[in-house]
């Protein structure tokens, strides 16, 4: 049989986001569905790099969008943990637009986030092009962590631990799909933490549903699908 290598995965939502507390954000990628995240997201963000520093996270694995790269960059900076894009983790738009919304280019990226590697990584499934129903999301979402655990797993070198950062739609989809479990009742808190486990017959059993626990101000904006428009694009 062959040999198990990614042993754990943390699934982590982004932090409190600019736009839900200011009509004008700033926008540093210049595309105006990519906010930052707030004052209280900077504050999760460091509060999350603190409950990570002792994981031994050996890879991280995120959506492009800014608020999502801004959220384990902290951690990055202490723990000089790798940081890879992957399109597996990327927003959800459904049917409110008639195309897939944009986000900034891996180069500029690496601009606003010197240290994203964008050499030693091509995403193994590319980013969306027209509407997704929330069944396709899960559709995509679990094809995308099929091919990137396969293409770990294959590693001379694996990671034993890696960290999936993403949105509330993507981190939902990635932890049912791990559990392989579409209706697997997931709480996805901003800046929440899902962590599971591999087992010796190579499924994923779930140690902690959406943990907010390492957050000073605990719980907040829990998310769930609710149709094929997301309650944040009506």
């Amino acid at each position: 049989m062959k040999k198990m290598v990614v042993q754990e995965i943390w699934v982590v939502r982004h932090g409190y986001r600019e736009d839900w507390v200011n009509k004008d954000p700033p926008l540093p990628t210049g595309l105006k569905n990519d906010p930052p995240i707030s004052a209280v997201g900077r504050s999760q963000a460091k509060e999350l790099a603190v409950y990570l520093k002792d994981k031994s996270i050996d890879r991280i694995y995120s959506s492009p969008f800014y608020r999502v790269l801004e959220t384990v960059y902290p951690f990055v900076e202490e723990s000089n943990t790798p940081l890879f894009v992957d399109y597996t983790m990327t927003e959800w738009y459904g049917a409110a637009h008639g195309h897939y919304l944009p986000c900034a280019s891996l180069d500029e990226l690496k601009k606003l986030f010197p240290l994203l590697n964008i050499q030693d990584h091509k995403s193994v499934i590319p980013l969306p092009e027209g509407t997704e129903t929330a069944q396709e999301c899960h559709v995509r979402v679990k094809k995308g962590l099929d091919l990137l655990i396969g293409k770990l797993d294959a590693e001379t070198n694996p990671p034993r631990r890696i960290l999936l950062s993403g949105h509330a739609a993507s981190a939902i989809c990635a932890t049912r799909g791990l559990l392989k479990d579409a209706r697997y009742p997931v709480r996805c808190g901003v800046c929440s933490i899902s962590h599971l486990v591999r087992q010796q017959d190579r499924t994923w059993k779930i140690v902690s549903n959406g943990d907010c626990s390492h957050l000073s101000e605990e719980e907040q904006r829990h998310w769930m699908f609710s149709g094929d428009v997301p309650d944040y694009e009506r």
